[in-house]
C-alpha cells in the first residue's frame, strides 16, 4: 500500500498481515478528488484510522493537521510506524465512540471514518458527529462503509456525494448550508 498523491506519492505503508481493511488506492483517490482543494490547510480527524492511509493522504495533499484515533494496540503499531517523522501527524489510542466526546466543538474542517464494516457504528458514529458539533460550518464527512450500512442522515444534514467501489461505499455529508 501506498501514498498515491501529493508531498509524500508513494510512501510505502506498513499493515499486518490479517484483519484490517485498508481503504484501497482507487477509493482514497475518489475521496480526495471529490474534496479537491478544500484539503489544503485543513484540520483531518482520522476516526477508525488503522493504519493511517486516508489520513497520510490528507497530509500528503496539504492538510495541516491529522488527528489518528485508532482502538487497537496491534493496529496502533502499525499507524505509529507509518506517520513516523510526518509534521502535523498525532496518534491517539482510544474508542472512537468515547473519544468524540473529547472532541465536542473542535471545529475540524475535515472528519474521515472507516469503521469495520457490520458492526453497526456507520450510523452511531454519524450520529456522534453531528450532536457534538465536530465539524466546522463548512466541514466535511466522509465515512466509508459497507453497501448493506448506508447512513441516514441527522436532521439539518445532507448527503453531498456517495459512490461505490465493489463492496464499499463512501458517503460525503455535511451540514445545510442556509
Amino acid at each position: 500500500m501506498r501514498i498515491c498523491a501529493g508531498e509524500f506519492k508513494g510512501r510505502r505503508l506498513a499493515y499486518p498481515k490479517s484483519g484490517l481493511r485498508p481503504t484501497k488506492d482507487i477509493t482514497r483517490q475518489a475521496i480526495f478528488n471529490s474534496l479537491g482543494r478544500n484539503v489544503v490547510g485543513a484540520r483531518v480527524c482520522d476516526l477508525f484510522a488503522g493504519g493511517g492511509a486516508v489520513g497520510i493522504e490528507a497530509l500528503s495533499r496539504g492538510a495541516c493537521e491529522v488527528i489518528f484515533v485508532e482502538k487497537s494496540m496491534v493496529v496502533l503499531q502499525f499507524l505509529r510506524r507509518n506517520v513516523k517523522g510526518l509534521e502535523g501527524a498525532k496518534v491517539i489510542r482510544a474508542d472512537v465512540l468515547r473519544f468524540l466526546r473529547k472532541l465536542a466543538g473542535a471545529d475540524f474542517d475535515l472528519v474521515l471514518a472507516d469503521p469495520p464494516y457490520r458492526h453497526s457504528l456507520v450510523q452511531q458514529t454519524l450520529e456522534r458527529v453531528a450532536e457534538l458539533d465536530v465539524l466546522g460550518a463548512n466541514g466535511r464527512f466522509v465515512i466509508e462503509h459497507h453497501k448493506l450500512e448506508l447512513p441516514v442522515c441527522p436532521e439539518g444534514w445532507e448527503i453531498v456525494k456517495q459512490g461505490r467501489y465493489g463492496e464499499s461505499w463512501v458517503s460525503i455529508l455535511r451540514r445545510y448550508s442556509e
